[in-house]
């Protein structure tokens, strides 16, 4: 049974502890299953999220994720106010967002004079399974699936491979069939691209982009998840997994061309990369894998420091001049 919650708010909390300042975006179309949390896109809307991107020295932009329904939330602040920032999470039982409670805390410091691999590409398949998928549903939701990888207010995808056929996908035993709303899938995900970059990888790939609810159309019958499951039973709507997102992490804010400079964190729990973009902005991206939350102190060597709360299983990309 699904539950949805089509006016997904962000809460913005002010206090003499914390001030957050929310961007004007589109907002996800929660719905809810037993096994997670989708964003649901139809004909007529689809959750979209313009650049975040500060303008200013000293200001910050806190793009976040989360296993609890937070899904590129934003909100913005400034460093060196001796303020905490608190990212609260949602929750869809009583519909507003929640304050977690913190297990630890970790500071991450960062050097852009410390510099190493440039970022590549980040491509994806529309081989012939997203083909057959996306001639089964109308233009306008064809429309969403391809701006949602490949536009400036999608993930920014830079390169779309295409081949006559479908992969036969991995070992069917593996059991990697679509789950609705899978945070750990989506967790796993981000995970990976992250150890990726921190191995020096110069390329990236995502196969299939896009599946149906059985992880088809597959020749071998080797059914796998993708970041958006198409509805064709109704085929009036999509499903972007979390997947989806903790993608985009990735791939909306690192362009090709971003060079990763030195972020050392202090609690092996936490998970994060940093990098200087080409118009030197810097980004970082911070995994909090705990299931609770953790305070976050963060270091630059030119801005100053900053204090935030993390929410519990949850994904965020830094962005500031």
């Amino acid at each position: 049974m699904a539950k949805e919650s089509n006016s997904f708010r962000f809460l913005l909390v002010a206090s003499a502890l914390a001030s957050l300042v929310a961007l004007s975006t589109q907002s996800c179309a929660l719905r809810e299953y037993e096994t997670g949390l989708v964003c649901v896109c139809n004909a007529k809307y689809c959750d979209y999220l313009a650049d975040p991107t500060p303008k200013e020295e000293y200001e910050f932009a806190v793009v976040s994720t989360s296993k609890a329904g937070l899904r590129f939330e934003t909100l913005t602040g400034l460093f060196n106010l001796y303020k905490k920032y608190y990212i609260f999470d949602y929750d869809m039982d009583l519909g507003r967002v929640l304050p977690a409670s913190t297990i630890g805390s970790v500071q991450i410091e960062i050097a852009r004079e410390k510099r190493t691999q440039k970022i590549p590409d980040f491509s994806g398949s529309f081989q012939g399974a997203v083909s057959q998928i996306l001639q089964q549903l109308p233009k306008a939701l064809q429309e969403h699936i391809y701006k949602s990888f490949y536009s400036q207010q999608g993930i920014g995808l830079n390169l779309l491979r295409s081949a006559t056929t479908s992969g036969v996908g991995v070992k069917s035993s593996q059991k990697t069939a679509p789950i609705l709303g899978s945070w750990a899938r989506g967790e796993q995900f981000a995970q990976t691209l992250l150890q990726d970059i921190e191995q020096g990888f110069n390329g990236w790939f995502d196969w299939n982009l896009v599946l149906d609810e059985e992880g088809s159309p597959n020749y071998a019958e080797n059914y796998e998840d993708a970041p958006i499951i198409a509805n064709l039973t109704s085929r009036l709507e999509f499903y972007r997994q979390p997947m989806f997102y903790s993608m985009g992490h990735f791939t909306k804010f690192l362009p090709k061309g971003s060079v990763r400079i030195s972020a050392e964190s202090t609690n092996p729990q936490v998970s994060t990369v940093a990098f200087l973009r080409p118009d030197q902005s810097v980004a970082v991206l911070v995994i909090n894998s705990e299931s609770a939350g953790i305070d976050l102190g963060l270091q630059d060597n030119l801005r100053g420091g900053v204090l935030f709360k993390l929410p519990p299983n949850s994904i965020h990309t830094i962005l500031y001049k």
